[in-house]
């Protein structure tokens, strides 16, 4: 569990639009135009504490388990062995998906200086699902909760659902506005953690 938290804060992840634009305010930089800028003013404040808290709450219940609370199991009980297996498949599959998502966007796109992907990428594991990274994130968080679920780490994958509901709302504003048509053509054809398969008429 401390291997994968060091793992998550030693690997910078790249992203089609970066935090910092997600969430700037209306505050007029040139990084930022105005047609381009967040919608949700919202995003600037909050979003950030929660996102801290929800990582703060995984480590805290990682290190020190004893004080976070205990389990969300009757006293006395041990967890079943299929809970670590899905536990530890949850892990596997999250870094998996992240890996494969990131060597997408390393090799179809480039980045320019603050961060912002300049060209849509739609190939790959992106044509299965619109944010491969945040689903695997997803799957870690669930694989840190099944491996010791208690109330603080229930905590953290509540903070960290919440945070990533609001910020990818945003991020597709952002993405919309930058890639126009292009980009509502691709949101319609591919789901956002999953495949969305084509509906028989």
């Amino acid at each position: 569990m401390l291997f994968q938290i060091g793992l998550l804060a030693a690997v910078p992840i790249p992203c089609p639009v970066s935090s910092r634009r997600v969430w700037a305010q209306r505050t007029g930089e040139e990084a930022y135009p105005v047609d381009d800028r967040p919608a949700d003013p919202f995003a600037a404040r909050l979003l950030p504490v929660a996102a801290l808290a929800g990582l703060l709450a995984v480590v805290i219940a990682v290190i020190w388990p004893g004080g976070a609370g205990d389990y969300l199991l009757p006293e006395g009980t041990l967890a079943p062995d299929w809970l670590a297996t899905i536990s530890g498949a949850c892990l596997l599959a999250g870094n998996a998906l992240i890996a494969v998502a990131v060597f997408t966007l390393k090799r179809r796109a480039a980045f320019d200086d603050a961060g912002q992907s300049e060209q849509l990428v739609t190939g790959g594991v992106f044509s299965l699902m619109r944010h491969p990274i945040v689903g695997g994130l997803g799957l870690i968080y669930l694989g840190f909760f099944l491996a010791l679920p208690s109330p603080l780490l229930m905590v953290g994958l509540v903070c960290f659902g919440w945070h990533q509901q609001r910020r990818l709302a945003a991020e597709e504003v952002l993405l919309e506005n930058r890639f126009g048509p292009s980009y509502g053509q691709y949101r319609s054809r591919v789901g956002r953690f999953w495949p969305r398969w084509p509906r028989h008429q």
